[in-house]
């Protein structure tokens, strides 16, 4: 069989060897596919399904070694196509790169389009999402570089961490609610009000539930989402207090929402990650010398 074959193989028994149904999943005749099934049994005299009443009703021992086989084999194949996929897109100049969307909107706005107005010959695919995402997509080689937030807990003898920008956590509340007039807040402020931040898919999560439960405070959280602006905007219609990164401020209507640092705040620290290689290809050490250059700040003494 050949790898369509394989596939048109395995469609049978995934269907129940249905034949009907597996023609109309895959868009052909049911005699083709029959046909198929007959002239492989023939030709390799090997039964590959019992039958019953003409019809095929299960598969044999041998028919059940090579349902695992093209298991594996089509696996592989579509491993092979992807490898394929990303080596032809890097030699075309292309860098795949996920951040978060709140990293992307504050911190690189401006980097990507300069950089590839500067760079012609880079193409750039920008993949978003939360950082527990990011990172499980590092981890299978579908990212070239990730942005990240500390704790990344990346293997360092696989991967390269580099800090970015360094900041915290800190709450976000409506102008009348009860704790705007404060200048810092222990942990133990929220315990009268709801807490919003980010969802588990990002790292935010994590870190604020690790501190409530660290500072023996009792504050729930209990709003989620993906979106900061939504959650900052919650905050108008109750006392709920959203606590998210500082950058946020920037976005906001400071007439309007209030941002209040913490006594022992949470750090929210940007990095640069990407897997550790013996060689880069001139494209992805441009992308990666640019990021930290761009994020370079020399210390002033």
């Amino acid at each position: 069989m050949d790898i369509q074959q394989l596939y048109y193989f395995m469609n049978i028994v995934e269907c129940g060897c249905n034949l009907s149904l597996a023609a109309k999943k895959i868009h052909i005749t049911q005699s083709a596919l029959s046909q198929l099934i007959i002239n492989f049994e023939a030709n390799e005299e090997l039964t590959l399904f019992y039958r019953k009443n003409g019809r095929l009703e299960s598969l044999t021992p041998s028919g059940e070694k090579l349902y695992t086989y093209a298991q594996e084999i089509t696996q592989l194949h579509e491993q092979m196509n992807e490898m394929v996929r990303k080596e032809a897109a890097k030699q075309k100049g292309t860098i795949r790169i996920g951040l978060p969307s709140l990293i992307l909107r504050i911190f690189f706005s401006s980097f990507f389009p300069k950089l590839m107005m500067d760079n012609p010959n880079i193409q750039l695919e920008i993949v978003e999402g939360g950082s527990n995402y990011l990172r499980k997509m590092l981890f299978q080689n579908d990212l070239d570089y990730a942005i990240l937030i500390e704790p990344t807990s990346l293997d360092p003898k696989s991967f390269e961490e580099h800090v970015i920008q360094i900041d915290e956590m800190t709450a976000f509340v409506y102008h009348t609610h009860p704790l705007a007039h404060k200048k810092r807040l222990s942990w133990r402020d929220l315990e009268s009000f709801p807490v919003a931040t980010f969802n588990e898919s990002f790292t935010t999560y994590e870190l604020v539930t690790e501190k409530l439960k660290k500072e023996k405070s009792n504050a729930q959280i209990k709003l989620t989402s993906s979106s900061w602006d939504y959650l900052v905007e919650a905050t108008q219609e109750s006392n709920i207090v959203a606590v998210l990164p500082s950058p946020i401020e920037r976005t906001m209507d400071k007439n309007l929402f209030v941002e209040i640092p913490f006594k022992e705040p949470i750090p929210f620290n940007v990095l640069l990650c990407r897997p550790i290689k013996g060689n880069y290809n001139d494209v992805e050490g441009l992308v990666y010398e640019s990021i930290l250059s761009y994020f370079y700040q020399p210390i002033v003494e």
